[in-house]
């Protein structure tokens, strides 16, 4: 805690000794002896100083401000009422502001008894008959405290809403801030699956494709003019995808969807895959982010069919739609080691890519690869309307 004065409150303390001292050393200086008139200067020009501390002390200035009020009141008797005595209503404002609740309160209406006790007895007053009764003195001093006090209140709450408010605007931004980072976040995940996806079955592919041109002459043509296309799609994916990174703006080309998994099939079977689909149950309306999670699924199954099951796999695609759901299953034969089957990226791709849009997945687990069957199973939400 900085106990050093502010710039602000050395103004105030400043503007108010320019305004209220001299004053003060006229009245005690043209109404009471020499000594005494020296005593209550000094203390008028302590109360003055220690207001420079209402904010960085508040406790303390009130205090030694209070004491040096009294031993003007104690000096001084019935002209106890000075200019400077007005520092004490401010030093009180800023104590309950700043500091205390309560105490600054009961101390003002502590000092007014007493000041009312010493106009009481004061044989001065007592003889020349002057001013208002003791009681009517005190309750003029408590209002004055009690005014004082209850604007230092009002400040304090105005001070407790104002950080509070801050509070939450930081809060707030906060909160913002690490939701566009999650953002950023999912937003980077789906780049990269879409990136993998993509890479990963164009590059089978044309490896495919490639080791047909080399080792079947008849077949160059086709294996040629396939590894042709596949690239010139690829290509045209990632350019979308650099530039979603880039600027922001989506690729034009409509995102794939079930309507497009009998191309994928088709696209499998020219590399060898012996791919069997079928399909029960009515079709539903699947969301389209469903329909990409369905077709990137099968298209990574179908990809790590060519990269790791043996030659020749049999791959079965089942398409079930259910009542609220449609469930996706891809199982081929014939699986090598685990070292060599390991899906990788893959499959925490797919799982993501589900989990987004409502979905699971399921896969056989990895310690049964060897001899066994490789399975994939997903489950995606459909609406009970038919699907257009």
């Amino acid at each position: 805690m900085n106990t050093r004065p502010t710039g602000g409150d050395v103004l105030i303390a400043g503007v108010a000794a320019v305004v209220l001292f001299p004053l003060t050393v006229l009245v005690v200086v043209t109404s009471l002896p020499g000594p005494q008139a020296w005593i209550v200067s000094a203390l008028a020009l302590v109360a003055h100083g220690a207001l420079a501390w209402r904010r960085s002390r508040p406790l303390a200035s009130m205090l030694l401000v209070g004491a040096a009020v009294g031993g003007q009141v104690a000096v001084t008797g019935l002209f106890y009422l000075l200019p400077s005595t007005l520092v004490l209503p401010m030093s009180l404002y800023a104590a309950a502001a700043y500091a205390g609740r309560w105490l600054p309160l009961a101390l003002g209406l502590v000092g007014s008894a007493l000041a009312a006790v010493r106009h009481a007895v004061d044989p001065s007053v007592v003889v020349s008959g002057f001013g208002p009764t003791s009681w009517l003195l005190f309750l003029l001093f408590a209002a004055v405290v009690t005014c004082s006090w209850t604007m230092g209140r009002l400040r304090r709450a105005q001070l407790v809403a104002t950080r509070l408010a801050e509070e939450r605007a930081d809060a707030e931004r906060r909160d913002r801030a690490r939701r566009e980072e999650l953002a950023a976040a999912q937003e980077r995940g789906r780049i990269s699956r879409d990136m993998h996806d993509v890479l990963a079955h164009s590059l089978s592919a044309i490896i495919g494709q490639a080791r047909v041109a080399r080792f079947d002459e008849s077949r160059t043509a086709p294996a040629l003019a396939t590894i042709e296309e596949t690239a010139r799609e690829s290509l045209h994916e990632i350019r979308g995808i650099l530039r979603l990174l880039r600027d922001g703006d989506a690729d034009p080309r409509p995102q794939p969807g079930l309507a497009d998994l009998p191309e994928l099939v088709d696209r499998a079977r020219s590399l060898g895959c012996a791919v069997t689909e079928t399909t029960d149950g009515a079709p539903l309306s699947v969301s389209g982010a469903a329909q990409v999670a369905v077709y990137r699924l099968v298209q990574e199954a179908i990809t790590n069919v060519t990269k790791h099951a043996c030659p020749g796999a049999a791959v079965d695609l089942a398409l079930r739609w259910g009542g609220d759901h449609l469930t996706v299953t891809v199982a081929n034969d014939r699986v090598r080691t685990r070292a060599e089957a390991d899906a990788g990226m893959g499959l925490t791709g797919m799982r993501e890519r589900l989990l987004a849009v409502g979905g699971t997945l399921v896969t056989t687990d990895p310690e049964s690869f060897g001899g066994g069957r490789f399975v994939v199973t997903a489950t995606v939400p459909a609406r009970a309307e038919s699907a257009a």
